[in-house]
Order: C-alpha cells, then structure tokens, then sequence
C-alpha cells in the first residue's frame, strides 16, 4: 500500500471519530455542559430546512443563506467518507479534507476567544446539552482551555489528507 492510500485511510478515520465520537468543544452555560460535536448538527439539520426563517432571524441572514449553511454543513458530516473514498480518487480525498480544516480551526478560534462576538452564533449548529451516553460519547479527553481534544484530531485528519491526496499512489 502506498503512502497517500495509507493517510487517505487514517485521515478518514480520525475525521470520523473527531466528528462523530469525540467532544470538540465544551463549556458551562446556565449550569449545563454544552458539548459541541457532530451529532449535535445532525440533530438540528431537519430543523434547518423545515423552519429556515429561526434560524435566519437568529444570525441575521437572509432564508436562501440558512439552506446553504445546511448544505455546508452536510458535506462537512460526510467528509470523513470523502476522504476513505480519496483512496481512489485523489479530488475526493482534498475536498473531503478541506472542512474539516476550515471548521476546526473556526471551533478553535472560538475556543480561545479569537472570532468577534458575530462570528460566534455560526457555532449553535454543533451545540448539544445532551450527551448521546453520559460520560462516554461525546468522549471528553484532554480539554486545553475548553477546547477539546478532537479539534486537534480534526485538524490533523484534515491534513492527513491533504498530504494523502497529494502524494503518489503507486
């Protein structure tokens, strides 16, 4: 097996288990732990679509917006697919790596308190108070100023593949 085939399937991997499994983020809000991680956008999903003009009002933006943060949001939950697809082709693999980079480095300037305050409300879409398994998913592992490990695990998925759609196949 080659290399790029190699970090195409461990990018996808930890892309996966950064979205679905472990905590990106987590804070205190009102006396309840609010985790934000990929179930919680798939969650809200339908919400989007079926009542658009909440969630406009809520960031400002005009309905047509809301319809295409949704879809934004969709390839970002299946980018982690995209990129155990990059095996066989290298277009999939870099355009399954890009979100997860674009939305890991956004859910780590939020953590740090980085993003103007405006910018902030884009993150409700990964919010979620209820943990699918109390204490086990999402799996909370060392919190660095309340951003979690899987941020970094995200971002490095990302560049794994990166650096697997780029290098040979053979």
């Amino acid at each position: 097996m080659s290399a790029g085939k190699f970090f195409c399937i461990l990018a996808g991997i930890l892309t996966i288990v950064a979205t679905y499994v472990l905590s990106l983020f987590s804070f205190e809000f009102f006396f309840v732990t609010v985790y934000v991680w990929g179930i919680s956008s798939i969650k809200k999903i339908p919400e989007m679509f079926t009542n658009p003009d909440a969630y406009a009002t809520l960031l400002s933006l005009p309905t047509y917006a809301i319809y295409i943060f949704a879809v934004v949001i969709i390839f970002f939950l299946i980018s982690g697919i995209f990129q155990l697809i990059g095996v066989k082709s290298r277009v999939l693999v870099i355009l399954g790596s890009i979100l997860p980079i674009l939305i890991g480095i956004y859910i780590l300037l939020f953590g740090f308190g980085v993003l103007p305050t405006e910018l902030n409300a884009y993150s409700f879409v990964f919010w979620d108070s209820e943990p699918l398994i109390e204490g086990i998913i999402p799996l909370k592992i060392l919190e660095l100023n309340t951003v979690d490990i899987g941020t970094y695990v995200l971002i490095g998925g990302g560049f794994l593949g990166l650096i697997g759609g780029f290098a040979g196949r053979d």
